[in-house]
């Protein structure tokens, strides 16, 4: 690439619409003084990240959902209760073309974890450069493999198998803990929404730091302070370990958080194409 910059872009991937509830555990909690209390429903963001590195290349982060996830691909459970609100632009596919790219060029291909909003769209990277070494966490791939295969049916716990499981071309390179791919871009391992949940931490020149939180924190609501947990987690004391880290973090570089669903900061984004973090 002959632009030496790293560069961030924000793919905008659709809306999921669900219960507030799921992302602010015991949202709207009935109490002896108002015992039916409604639920509430409302619509939050999807997104995924393409970073432009000139010594790694194209490096997407996420993929979204399937392209056919309503349309019968996604269970009717799935479907009923967080369902896709989206059109032909926020298809991966499209929202690589815009800036001129297509799955075949992408270099690398990081997953933050397996559930069916993140990594959906693998599929695009069967027999792929990017497809043949996905990056996971190691712990990650091993839930979610004994989720849909010893689980009770192949969906479980947001993980849908045919995302991830028999694609051709497709293999992954699981990784342990925290990874530095460059002196400017790091994985971190922030255990608690799912075991090997992943954020993405990048350093730019005129932008600053930037830390993708995926799940780990799905609103500014959860991360606080103080912290509010969301309803859909593995392991409640690593989600708020994770997120005391994050605010850490956060302290240490002066940095940018974007999180996983958060509508209200979805706004504000830079968003491709027409827009990055440099």
């Amino acid at each position: 690439m002959a632009d030496q910059r790293t560069k961030l872009y924000v793919l905008s991937m659709g809306y999921i619409e669900n219960d507030v509830a799921l992302n602010l555990l015991l949202h709207n909690q009935a109490t002896v003084d108002d015992k039916n209390k409604p639920a509430q429903w409302h619509r939050v963001p999807s997104i995924s990240l393409l970073i432009s590195h000139p010594k790694l290349g194209w490096v997407l982060v996420d993929t979204g959902s399937h392209k056919e996830a309503m349309n019968g691909y996604w269970p009717e459970s799935a479907r009923r209760k967080t369902p896709l609100i989206r059109n032909d632009e926020d298809m991966l596919d499209a929202r690589l073309a815009q800036l001129g790219l297509k799955p075949a060029d992408i270099d690398l291909l990081i997953l933050t974890h397996l559930h069916l909003d993140h990594a959906g769209s693998l599929n695009l990277f069967c027999d792929t450069r990017a497809g043949s070494r996905v990056i996971v966490h190691e712990l990650e791939l091993k839930q979610a493999l004994y989720d849909t295969f010893v689980g009770e049916g192949e969906f479980e716990n947001g993980y849908l198998r045919p995302d991830f499981a028999g694609l051709p071309g497709i293999a992954f390179d699981p990784v342990d803990g925290d990874v530095s791919l460059a002196d400017d871009l790091e994985l971190l391992w922030l255990p608690g929404h799912t075991p090997g949940t992943l954020g993405v931490m990048v350093h730019l020149e005129n932008s600053g730091t930037v830390i993708y939180t995926s799940d780990a924190v799905n609103w500014e609501l959860n991360f606080g302070p103080p912290i509010h947990l969301s309803a859909v987690f593995y392991d409640t004391a690593a989600m708020k370990k994770s997120i005391r880290r994050l605010h850490w973090l956060k302290r240490r570089y002066n940095a940018r958080l974007i999180f996983g669903h958060d509508m209200k900061q979805f706004r504000e984004l830079r968003l491709s194409p027409g827009q990055f973090y440099d």
